[in-house]
């Protein structure tokens, strides 16, 4: 218990510097815990104190509530019946063998993703009906897991085995993985088949998470029967959003096919619900074996493939519209929040039915994890880069050629949602080539494009700037217009000063639709921008 508190307090101390040295370093100070990640933090140290302060009031050991467990001797007599009357006791036995702990924790865990998913949907809203619904038919469909699993089983064989690679990839991919997200693939196709409801990318994301959630619902369920099992942090961390993520899988297979390859691919579906149900799998595989470095490993990458399907099917929607009012901070706040308050929930109940010391150790136990995962889960899951039309890739040539740990920096997803932006721009001292047809002024971000550099590799992060001051340029280059391209992708408008980019001048006959190579535009070194609010002071 002391390790576990001991590397909280330096993840804690960590945190806290770079929070210490990123506000010395804002010129809007004010602005700074009003947003996003800091504002969050903030709000996790008052959480932790107050559970802090709980710990002297909570009992030592734990009390006995046994009218909160729910039993049947019943139902559990007939669960060894066959046929029909089995998977209906299965059934009855999720509900009357539950207890009101763990169906609140569950409910807990479903609200909090619940208004995540929810806030995916924000360029063409879904109706409550149909969201509902979707959630409803996730939960429903679940029960059909259990004959359905039963029958490819044994028709196929599968059971668990000493062949480690069979295990994989016929046990857990097909076994368990296939069966599941058939399952939670039925509630789309449903309300896709029956309903116009989905009619952009996003929307098969989004029930697809939907039916996912509701899945995950029952299945907590599950776990969460025995008041003598402690609340697993994992379920609400880890398993609920392992589901969404392969279902998200499942379903791009369906995006791609009708959205970017205009139906002529059907082979993508068959493709993605197989990519899902082996990420289903091997998650599953690597919990059975215990395998927690290759969990460590493993998991991270899947959230971050999961954030950029989401971010693609967000950029091709047909409603895509930059002045969209996505409430980034509130989301980059509130996830955290809540997964601060399902720990303190889960801390405070395993105090009063097992004792503090108990309850202490198991959440010192789990807050290093969860420390990692809240910080990924408010930056991650909740960043997307605003490009409409852009397809960004998952895989990188980089994981073949330079070396694994590449991927995930490759699939960091870093907003530049600049559009609409106002910004000072000024000639630095050095670019004495730029001076001669520009000194300073100002302009506003007007467009995004996605260029080709001279290694042939897609550069997505080239701005069109419309200038208020004109460039004292000949008629052979556009003299309202230039490119940049901010350099240090981390840079903020609102918190930091004199911000690098790279300058191109547009030749007054290329139409930037059209011509993608940056070798037909002119390099012409480096220029500084600010944010709108800032005043150029020349000595």
């Amino acid at each position: 218990m002391l390790l576990y508190g001991v590397v909280l307090f330096w993840i804690l101390i960590i945190i806290t510097c770079i929070t210490i040295i990123k506000y010395r370093k804002s010129r809007n100070k004010q602005l700074f815990f009003k947003q996003g990640s800091y504002k969050a933090f903030l709000g996790i140290l008052s959480l932790i104190f107050v559970g802090s302060a709980l710990y002297f009031i909570l009992p030592e050991k734990g009390i006995d509530i046994p009218f909160l467990q729910f039993h049947s001797e019943t139902v559990k007599s007939k669960l060894s019946s066959t046929g029909f009357e089995k998977y209906l006791f299965i059934v009855l036995s999720i509900f009357t063998e539950m207890n009101v702990v763990g169906l609140l924790y569950g409910l807990a865990i479903l609200l909090i993703w619940f208004y995540y998913v929810k806030s995916l949907d924000f360029f063409n809203r879904e109706k409550l009906s149909f969201t509902l619904s979707g959630l409803g038919l996730g939960m429903l469909f679940t029960f059909f897991t259990f004959p359905l699993s039963d029958l490819v089983n044994s028709q196929l064989n599968i059971q668990w085995s000493e062949n480690e690679f069979y295990n994989l990839f016929v046990y857990s991919t097909i076994g368990i993985g296939l069966v599941e997200e058939l399952i939670k693939l039925v509630p789309v196709l449903i309300i896709f088949w029956f309903s116009e409801e989905i009619d952009e990318p996003i929307d098969f994301i989004y029930y697809g998470c939907l039916s996912a959630l509701g899945f995950a619902f029952i299945e907590n369920l599950l776990y969460l029967r025995e008041l003598g099992n402690y609340l697993s942090i994992g379920r609400g961390l880890l398993s609920v959003v392992g589901h969404m993520a392969d279902t998200t899988f499942v379903v791009y297979g369906l995006i791609l096919y009708k959205y970017k390859h205009q139906k002529k691919d059907a082979f993508l579906i068959f493709l993605f619900l197989m990519i899902g149900a082996f990420i289903h799998g091997l998650y599953d595989f690597i919990l059975f074996n215990n395998h927690i470095w290759l969990f460590i490993f493993f998991f991270p990458f899947m959230i971050q493939a999961w954030a950029v399907l989401i971010n693609n099917a967000i950029n091709n929607s047909k409603y895509f519209d930059y002045k969209v009012q996505f409430k980034y901070n509130d989301i980059k706040f509130r996830i955290p929040i809540f997964i601060t308050l399902l720990l303190l929930f889960n801390f405070v109940v395993n105090a009063i039915l097992f004792g503090k010391l108990n309850a202490l150790e198991g959440v010192l136990g789990s807050l290093t994890l969860a420390s990692v995962i809240i910080i990924f889960y408010s930056t991650t899951v909740s960043s997307y880069d605003l490009h409409k039309g852009y397809w960004r890739p998952i895989f990188t040539s980089s994981f073949f050629t330079e070396y694994p740990l590449q991927i995930f920096r490759d699939n960091i997803i870093i907003p530049h949602n600049h559009i609409d932006k106002k910004i000072v721009l000024h000639c630095p001292p050095y670019n004495h080539n730029l001076a001669e047809i520009f000194t300073h002024g100002t302009g506003t971000i007007i467009e995004r494009h996605t260029l080709i550099n001279q290694k042939k590799k897609n550069d997505p992060y080239w701005f069109k700037v419309k200038l208020d001051q004109q460039l004292n340029v000949v008629s052979d280059f556009e003299s309202e217009y230039i490119f940049i391209k901010i350099l240090d992708s981390q840079a903020s408008f609102i918190h930091d000063e004199h911000i690098r980019c790279a300058l191109k001048l547009i030749p007054s006959h290329l139409n930037p639709e059209q011509e993608m190579f940056t070798t037909s535009y002119l390099s012409y070194g480096n220029i500084i921008i600010n944010g709108e609010d800032y005043e150029l002071k020349f000595s």
